[in-house]
């Protein structure tokens, strides 16, 4: 059973003993501890460096930052250190998996693009933090590659010295527009995005299509019982035009409406508008039929560049995004900035 000091957020598979398991970047987990340094261990068995589909692989990437201080990142290893000559005292330690290499599998088992951590280890795990356990405000952000983060980095993986050009450094969840929001709102949030998927089409790594995917963190593990109080959803991206589509929105705002009965729907255009306007037409439905609480956000003019947002035009999302659920009351207007 894990240690109640430990908070995770996203979604992790903690069934195992001593071990949780995520095939989402985005994931986090924070903790308290009390001495001078700070190690976490994970579990490289399922891992594999290289992969046929970028040639040069690596092994996934994780980011972290101590006492709400600097943002660090790494690759991941059987044990990384995260901090050393600390002051002596209580810390907090925040640490989120950057990246996946979304061609590797992801779905079916065995799990290469996952990230299976073990624990950290410091001289004292303390009692969480009540705000952790009971946010003021929790998210969760569904969509694909772009929500994913994928090519956040592009231009940057590879100039800089000691990061390679490969998938799991081009990506970076943390940098995307779902964490970019969520860190604006003072929000805890999951993040779950699988590359080049759409509601019924299979992606990367051998996703299936949202619909498909949505009641499962992987194949064979179930969701569990988390309830947002926002959930904003960005599909639409990757499938070509279809009459069919309207009702496929519609199933899905259906499927989970029946997941998260309490929770404000956002039902988002893509940033590259397709079909924006059967999105539309399904979230109008949903209120014809009574449900309030399914919103609308049109973001066009919102972005203009390529299809994957880097690094600044995340954060130019991230902006016009929390104005936009602020300015329809979907989140309260003196949310954190």
């Amino acid at each position: 059973m894990w240690s109640r000091e430990l908070c995770f957020f996203g979604r992790w598979d903690v069934r195992g003993k001593e071990r949780a398991v995520t095939v989402n970047s985005g994931s986090y987990v924070k903790a308290r501890f009390s001495g001078t340094s700070l190690k976490a261990s994970f579990d490289l068995s399922l891992n594999r460096p290289h992969c046929e589909c970028t040639k040069e692989g690596s092994y996934p990437t994780i980011a972290w930052r101590i006492d709400d201080g600097a943002w660090q990142e790494g690759e991941l290893a059987a044990s990384v250190t995260l901090a050393e000559g600390l002051v002596k005292g209580s810390h907090t330690v925040m640490l989120m998996v950057r990246g996946l290499d979304e061609h590797q599998s992801r779905w079916m088992p065995p799990l290469i693009a996952s990230v299976t951590f073990t624990g950290f280890e410091a001289q004292k795990l303390e009692r969480a933090l009540l705000q952790w356990r009971k946010p003021k405000l929790t998210m969760e952000f569904l969509g694909d590659s772009i929500t994913e983060g994928v090519i956040v980095n592009e231009g940057r993986a590879g100039v800089l010295p000691g990061i390679p050009f490969t998938w799991p450094w081009l990506a970076d969840a943390r940098q995307s527009y779902a964490a970019q929001t969520a860190l604006t709102l003072g929000a805890e949030w999951r993040q779950v995005g699988f590359g080049a998927t759409g509601l019924k089409l299979v992606g990367s790594g051998g996703a299936p299509g949202a619909l498909a995917a949505f009641d499962f963190f992987y194949a064979g593990c179930p969701r569990d019982k988390w309830q947002p109080d926002v959930v904003v959803i960005n599909q639409g991206t990757n499938e070509p035009p279809s009459p069919e589509y309207h009702g496929l929105y519609g199933q899905y705002l259906a499927q989970i409406r029946r997941a998260y009965p309490k929770a404000k729907l956002v039902a988002l255009r893509p940033f590259g508008g397709a079909h924006g306007e059967d999105i539309k037409a399904a979230v109008g439905a949903c209120n014809a039929a009574g449900d309030s609480r399914v919103y609308y956000i049109d973001s066009t003019g919102w972005y203009s560049g390529p299809l994957h947002p880097n690094i600044e035009g995340s954060a130019a999302l991230a902006e016009k995004l929390v104005q936009a659920l602020k300015a329809q009351g979907i989140v309260p207007s003196n949310s954190a900035d």
